[in-house]
């Protein structure tokens, strides 16, 4: 664990080993070590300024990228421009990624309707989730950069729901979240709140868990600074519990309204309990005879039984952060006592991980039916026997198809509830994603419900030189998986544990390779069928560990140790007793990035980020390593960052490598994250960089930037993988050059790396949230329409749009799309094109279903042979309008329904009221639509006669009288 700081660096020793695994288990490649990779993470990106990672800087960079697309900067499609990229998703829609919060809709008792929190995909909605094959949808954009850790809805109010950002169970203060997020209509749109938004607030970086009480209404959010509490829905917020230095864990109230809090993140603190809606508190391990431990423990994480409110549970881990025991209280937390261990005392279902994965939940209707979880999932039935009998429900290693198979690192639980009868549905949640149970009371089989959910964690990629389907990919806790043709968005995986940088040999494709942690390695000689162990080094390299492959030579090379990088010849031959290491510089560091030069065998450029094990780190560098593979290499000293940044790629021209583009992975508000120099082969020594650089971030926001890819056609061109999805410029050579977001199609989710493809210069991302995405932005293909003018007009009937062109050859259609601030991209309609035309064509179409707000439109130009190009987006603000709501009412007089017309689509509620002569109110009816036709169901008994109608939506009125016959 990290146990503290030197300077502003964190540590992390080997503290906590994993316990000894089944034989199955090794074979498995068991997800390893989450802590180390978020170190490296922390390292690479943290300020150097404020030893901290401030993403609240990327709230401003999500602002910059609003601007550019108002103002009509922001081109999709144009042909002569990067920022003009689309970008095709390519899932997989089979995997997920971590997920640590989910949320069963409180207004839909079947329990299909279930919202997750993903700490790298942002936030996400299925309607149908107890499917075979469910659907998913990301609810926004912006949130794929936003670590989802809690998600609440008020029980006085089941419209308004609330989601807490912020991985907090880790010991490295430097990762943050951005706040909390409230939604008034039911999830449909989300409002960070300004009181809990850096840097108005710093005490809401991490927000582990969040509750709402029932009647009050009141929201309690456990943050690694105390537990905070809102009186007035979000408005303001109090710390009620902030023991000294104390982080908190879990929060969880009782049916009663009774609060307990679990107190302590690598810390020993304690249960906390409030009768009076927080205002008093009893630390009640430290009450005489409560049967809790007073010492030898840390995290708690907590269960209240919802049909007994005396009834609650609390799972403890030890300081060493493996189970210390689950106990039980049956008198509201007053006395507790031990439980059975799952598994027997020598057992520890937590597997040492106790400080990352630890769930627990409560049947809703059975207060004696509990799970826990933490590598898997165990069950009793007979909690408050004197002797519990649990069973282990599900299996890891298994196959995936298995009845008991639940990927491994359990976050959270979430039953359906039922109105009488005993729950039986579940969800569970992990580093995998969901899983589904229709028997979870009893002897309980397990599905997996993936299916389009696509967040996940991807490390690296590889493209196959010829076939455009194939690819290989490393994810976080979820192997190297492999695309093939005719799989679509489906894949499998190729090698398992933590997936991270993976080749395929792009002159001899059979030979591919994937990496596991540190300098391990699996080779396949059969074109990724199989594929064997060369085990270089368990010990040495990073843990997700740089590396690069010359298919020229067959060789090799990463990061190896302090100073250090690896040299693997023939390695689609030889065995792991071959590898050699050579010095690149006494002070280098660690290597952090490596890339093989596309222009000259055996020479590579290898970057490096500070030894963050030093006293005092030192700066990140830039090498050029000629006869890479020789016994003695050659190495020139290019590139010396500031002090504690870190080299996170370079870019070599094709045909030149003097000309580089180098990039830097760390926050900082001073130092330039984006270099170019055509000194890449100047001459010199390891210790004086022999290049001059010029600072290439230009408008760039302040934000990691993790890849860089020339144009291969024009050396002049970029593209960026960056914390906020793909950026790009088409003019490099600028003093200052312009950037602009190129994500069309994509979230705003960090790339981690691109690639692309030789043979037809598709580009390929892969994304640590989303998956892997594909762009044909760099093929020349020739546009079959010369679009002249494309304009948009708010009218009394709707939004005009119009369109002219000079000229089309092959032109199919036109495909009209609309999108609201913050929103995909819809099609309203498809017009048809000329065909083949070299004269002025104009068109135009009316948009009769816009709303009020801000909008942007785009045309989709479809040829015959089906492929497309975009136009560049127009906006327009689509003002409120003074017309009445209501246009029409029939028929006249009714006799049960009444046919609303409306002036346009209304958001949120729309009430209808019928009202007597007398002016009494005799029938209210209120519902939501997105037509502007809206059928009102009578179904009240009413006496002939005449009524008023009045129809309330969107903050206006109207009213009409109407006869019932």
């Amino acid at each position: 664990m990290l146990l503290g700081a030197v300077g502003t660096y964190y540590l992390l020793p080997t503290a906590v080993p994993f316990l000894a695994l089944s034989e199955a288990e090794e074979e498995s490649d068991r997800p390893d070590r989450p802590d180390l990779a978020l170190l490296q993470e922390i390292n690479r990106t943290r300020d150097p300024a404020t030893g901290t990672v401030p993403r609240e800087r990327l709230v401003v960079a999500q602002a910059r990228a609003e601007q550019l697309l108002s103002e009509q900067e922001y081109q999709r499609g144009a042909a002569s421009t990067l920022s003009g990229a689309t970008w095709t998703e390519k899932g997989p829609s089979n995997v997920a990624g971590r997920i640590r919060a989910i949320l069963v809709d409180p207004a839909d008792a079947s329990g299909n309707t279930v919202w997750v929190g993903s700490v790298a995909g942002g936030l996400w909605k299925s309607t149908n989730a107890t499917n075979a094959v469910p659907t998913w949808v990301s609810v926004d954009g912006f949130m794929a950069n936003l670590a989802i850790t809690s998600l609440a809805y008020d029980p006085t109010n089941p419209d308004i729901m609330y989601f807490g950002t912020g991985e907090g169970f880790y010991n490295a203060d430097a990762v943050r979240g951005l706040g909390i997020w409230k939604s008034i209509n039911h999830g449909v749109t989300w409002t960070q709140l300004a009181n809990t938004a850096p840097p108005t607030s710093t005490s809401f970086y991490w927000v582990q868990r969040m509750a709402v009480q029932s009647g009050t209404g009141y929201v309690f959010a456990a943050t690694r600074t105390g537990l905070f509490r809102s009186k007035d829905k979000g408005l303001t917020w109090a710390a009620v519990l902030q023991p000294s230095g104390i982080r908190m864990a879990d929060v969880k109230i009782s049916a009663n309204g009774t609060i307990f809090v679990g107190a302590g993140i690598f810390q020993t603190s304690g249960i906390y309990r409030s009768t009076d809606n927080g205002d008093t508190w009893t630390n009640l391990n430290t009450l005489a005879g409560s049967g809790l431990p007073t010492t030898g423990y840390h995290r708690i994480e907590l269960a209240c039984a919802p049909s007994d409110a005396n009834r609650v549970y609390a799972t403890i881990t030890t300081t060493a952060d493996v189970l210390l025991n689950v106990f039980i209280s049956k008198d509201a937390g007053a006395t507790w006592a031990a439980m059975r261990k799952p598994g027997g005392n020598s057992s520890d279902f937590t597997n040492g991980q106790g400080w990352y994965a630890l769930a627990m939940s409560v049947s809703p209707t059975n207060p004696n039916t509990l799970y826990v979880g933490g590598l898997d999932l165990w069950l009793t039935n007979n909690a408050d026997a004197a002797s519990a009998t649990w069973t282990q429900e599900s299996v890891w290693f298994n196959a995936e198809t298995a009845p008991d198979y639940v990927h491994a690192d359990h976050h959270a639980m979430a039953w359906i509830p039922v109105s009488s009868g005993t729950a039986t549905k579940a969800y569970f949640v992990s580093d995998g994603g969901v899983a589904y149970s229709a028997n979870a009371n009893l002897n309980p089989t397990f599905s997996q419900r993936n299916n389009g959910l696509n967040i996940t964690q991807f490390y690296a990629l590889a493209v196959h030189p010829s076939d455009v389907s194939y690819f290989l990919a490393g994810a976080q806790d979820n192997g190297t998986q492999r695309y093939t043709a005719g799989g679509g968005k489906v894949t499998t995986e190729a090698t398992g544990g933590d997936g991270a940088f993976c080749f395929i040999d792009q002159n001899e494709p059979q030979f591919q390779f994937t990496a596991y942690i540190y300098a391990q390695y699996r080779r396949s000689t059969n074109s990724g069928a199989s594929f064997t162990n060369i085990n270089l080094s368990g010990a040495n390299g990073q843990f997700i560990n740089p590396t690069d492959y010359d298919s020229r030579s067959n060789t090799l090379y990463g990061g190896w140790s302090v100073d250090r990088f690896f040299r693997f010849p023939n390695a689609t031959t030889a065995a792991a007793t071959s590898v050699t290491s050579a010095l690149l510089a006494t002070g280098a560091g660690m290597v952090s990035h490596v890339t093989v030069s596309p222009n000259n065998q055996d020479r590579l450029f290898v970057g490096t980020e500070p030894d963050f094990s030093a006293t005092t780190p030192g700066p990140g560098h830039l090498y050029r390593v000629d006869n890479g593979a020789a016994a003695t290499p050659t190495v020139t000293l290019l590139y010396t960052a500031p002090a504690g940044m870190s080299i996170s790629s370079v870019a070599v021209e094709n045909g030149n490598d003097a000309h580089l583009l180098v990039t830097l992975s760390n926050f900082s508000a001073t130092q330039s994250k984006v270099l170019e120099t055509t000194g890449g082969t100047n001459t010199g020594t390891n210790t004086v960089a022999a290049a001059t650089w010029t600072n290439r971030q230009g408008d760039l926001p302040d934000m990691p930037v993790r890849w860089a890819q020339f144009d291969p056609t024009d050396n002049k061109r970029a593209l960026l993988a960056t914390e906020l999805g793909i950026w790009s410029t088409d003019d490099l050579t600028q003093t200052s050059p312009t950037w602009k977001p190129s994500s069309t199609g994509m979230a705003n989710v960090r790339v981690d790396m691109l690639r692309i493809r030789a043979s037809d210069q598709q580009v390929v991302a892969a994304t640590h949230g989303r998956g892997l995405f594909t762009s044909d932005v760099l093929k020349n293909q020739p546009t079959p329409v010369q679009l002249t003018s494309f304009t948009a007009q708010p009218t009394a009937q709707g939004v005009a749009l119009r369109w002219q062109t000079a000229s089309e050859k092959n032109a199919a259609r036109f495909e009209v799309e609309r999108a609201a601030k913050g929103q995909t991209f819809q099609r309203l309609t498809t017009v048809a094109a000329a065909g083949t035309s070299s004269t002025v064509r104009t068109y135009a179409y009316t948009d009769m279903t816009v709303g009020t707000g801000l909008y942007y439109y785009r045309l989709r130009q479809v040829d015959h042979d089906g492929s497309a190009e975009y136009s560049p987006v127009v906006t327009v603000d689509s003002k409120a309008s003074t017309a009445p709501i209501l246009t029409s009412v029939y028929p006249i007089p009714f006799v049960s329904d009444l046919t609303l017309q409306l002036r346009e689509p209304m958001r949120g509620d729309i009430t209808t009221i019928l009202t007597n002569m007398q002016g009494q109110v005799v029938y209210r009816h209120k519902t939501q639509s997105a037509s502007r036709q809206l059928t009102v169901p009578v179904t009240t008994t009413l006496a002939a006669g005449t009524y008023v109608l009045t129809v309330q939506a969107g903050g206006q009125k109207a009213t009409r009288r109407v006869i019932h016959r």
